[in-house]
């Protein structure tokens, strides 16, 4: 191989790998061990993890750091997790750590920044992307799911189901595969709630709320007709005072007719005299205090202006 030859083999390697290669790939393409240490000594490559270079004139940027573990780990490691979602470009902020599978009978050192998983990914939940081999976009969902806390782990299954690049029924599927791993139930949970029951959990919580706080006065799915809208139905009413409690679950249930629907009826309502507070299976989850507070608050304020 002549010398331009392999330069330009070297530029096309480290452009298709963010500025990474491995000691293997570098020798493959002719370099030898002395001409290595003399790029290094040099300050044209940097070495970034055990075998794995990087040219010092490319970014040191989550892609790349993600390629060069992945590199340093081998051919049989599968990226996992969060990792592998923000590889699929689903989530737009990398973590911290880098998260890999390897198999069970391997033992790889310890590597900086990278958190090593043992555990067999099957072959039809594994595929290539852009040179690295990944999760497909069901099963990395759930497994990020599984290491989050609950609200997190709902945030992050909501935001991809609202985006559309992962089916429901998709998940579903490889939830079934995954039945028994760390973090299934917490999983099969969420998945519940993704089907169509956060917004009933959410009315549930919100009742729950307004009894321990001791607010009365308050009627669910109150039945009513609107004037240049039609039959409504409310989801909690305070008819005395005209203050109205709308519910949400997830916004992957809230599509654009939903929404138009909805601010008609909002409309609607105001014309009448309502008040009306939104609040959401989140707000009801994280932060029940806020939500009461909003709802003391226009009780108080229409008191004050009756």
């Amino acid at each position: 191989m002549s010398k331009d030859e392999r330069a330009a083999r070297l530029r096309a390697l480290l452009r298709d790998q963010d500025g990474a290669l491995s000691v293997e790939q570098a020798t493959e393409i002719g370099y030898t061990a002395a001409a290595i240490d003399g790029k290094v000594e040099r300050g044209e490559w940097l070495r970034v993890m055990y075998r794995v270079l990087r040219a010092a004139d490319h970014p040191d940027t989550p892609r790349a750091r993600i390629r060069v573990a992945m590199l340093s780990v081998g051919p049989g490691a599968t990226l996992i997790g969060r990792s592998a979602l923000y590889w699929w470009r689903l989530i737009d902020t990398a973590p911290a750590e880098v998260e890999i599978a390897v198999a069970h009978r391997c033992q790889p050192r310890p590597r900086p920044g990278v958190r090593l998983v043992r555990r067999a990914v099957p072959a039809e939940d594994r595929v290539v992307v852009d040179g690295v081999a990944v999760t497909k976009k069901a099963p990395a969902v759930l497994a990020a799911v599984a290491t989050l806390a609950p609200d997190a782990g709902a945030r992050l299954l909501d935001h991809v189901l609202q985006r559309g690049t992962v089916e429901l029924e998709a998940l579903l599927r490889a939830h079934r595969r995954s039945t028994g791993r760390h973090g299934a139930t917490r999983c099969a949970t969420l998945l519940r709630l993704a089907s169509g029951g956060a917004r009933s959990q959410a009315e549930r919580l919100a009742h729950r709320a307004l009894k321990a706080d001791g607010i009365t006065g308050w009627c669910a799915d109150r039945e009513m007709w609107l004037p240049g809208y039609g039959r409504a139905l409310l989801d909690l009413a305070f008819d005395e005072l005209k203050v109205l409690v709308e519910i949400d679950g997830w916004a992957y249930h809230r599509d654009l007719r939903a929404f138009l629907r909805d601010t008609d009826r909002q409309n609607a309502l105001v014309l009448q005299g309502w008040v009306v507070i939104r609040t959401n299976w989140y707000e009801l989850t994280e932060s029940p205090e806020q939500f009461l507070a909003h709802v003391r608050d226009a009780l108080a304020a229409r008191r004050r202006s009756s």
